[in-house]
């Protein structure tokens, strides 16, 4: 039986250093209207899925360590149960179930900023997204052809990202953290969304704090303590990130 201990909490910002487009639903089709929106809340305001980001930081480890899928399984997510990857994510097999430790929330536009960044553009209502015409160059006449109107988000804007792993007895809590704030590097010099070979989704993560709640506060006082706070993810010390959790939680760790 997996022993939980407790988890770490990473909070803050994700910045759009260029456009992003993280496609939703057309309910309607509108003459001159958008081919491709943005996904948006009920209110009309764009967000980023955590399924969007848990799932291509999962795909950017996957690539650069690999799976261990038998060859028919080639190309899916890992489905081995064992390995780091699996166990902080989950595994995709119903034979080598594991827990899956990592939970990403939906990361919601910051509205306040925005409104103060960007309010200048527009005398009435302000609008969260913008509009971008992109076309197919003829290969031939060198002539633009078959126009599309793509939806994104403006560079600039911020979102509000939060994310935790579990802990339980025994996990080794270095090689867990680890390899998710590796996954959150390779995603700064990858993309997120669509469109990325064309310039869309470079992100930054910023203004981060990490708070440790272990098992015992949960029928206490249930309050998490911050540990680190950091401005950007290159000045990170792993090391003493790891040892500050390991202190905090005080308990059987490998």
């Amino acid at each position: 039986m997996n022993i939980f201990i407790g988890k770490l909490f990473i909070e803050g910002e994700i910045k759009l250093l260029t456009g992003l487009h993280i496609g939703g639903s057309k309910e309607t089709a509108e003459i001159g209207g958008l081919d491709n929106p943005v996904i948006k809340t009920i209110e009309g305001i764009p967000y980023i899925p955590g399924s969007s980001l848990k799932g291509k930081i999962r795909c950017l480890l996957e690539r650069k360590h690999g799976t261990k899928n038998e060859e028919e399984k080639k190309g899916e997510p890992c489905r081995c149960g064992k390995c780091y990857i699996c166990l902080l994510f989950g595994s995709h097999s119903t034979d080598n179930k594991t827990i899956s430790r990592l939970i990403i929330r939906d990361s919601f536009l910051d509205k306040e900023d925005f409104n103060n960044n960007f309010s200048k553009y527009f005398e009435e209502n302000i609008e969260y997204t913008e509009e971008k015409t992109e076309n197919i160059i003829d290969r031939i006449t060198g002539t633009a052809k078959h126009p599309r109107t793509m939806e994104r988000v403006p560079a600039g804007a911020k979102f509000k990202f939060s994310t935790s792993i579990a802990f339980y007895e025994n996990d080794n809590i270095e090689e867990l953290v680890t390899t998710l704030i590796e996954g959150m590097r390779m995603l700064e010099d990858d993309y997120l969304g669509g469109s990325g070979t064309r310039g869309y989704g470079h992100i930054k993560f910023e203004n981060l704090s990490f708070y440790v709640k272990n098992s015992k506060k949960y029928s206490e006082d249930n309050k998490k303590e911050k540990i680190e706070t950091t401005k950007i993810l290159e000045d990170i010390e792993i090391k003493s990130l790891i040892k500050k959790i390991e202190e905090n939680l005080k308990v059987n760790i490998k």
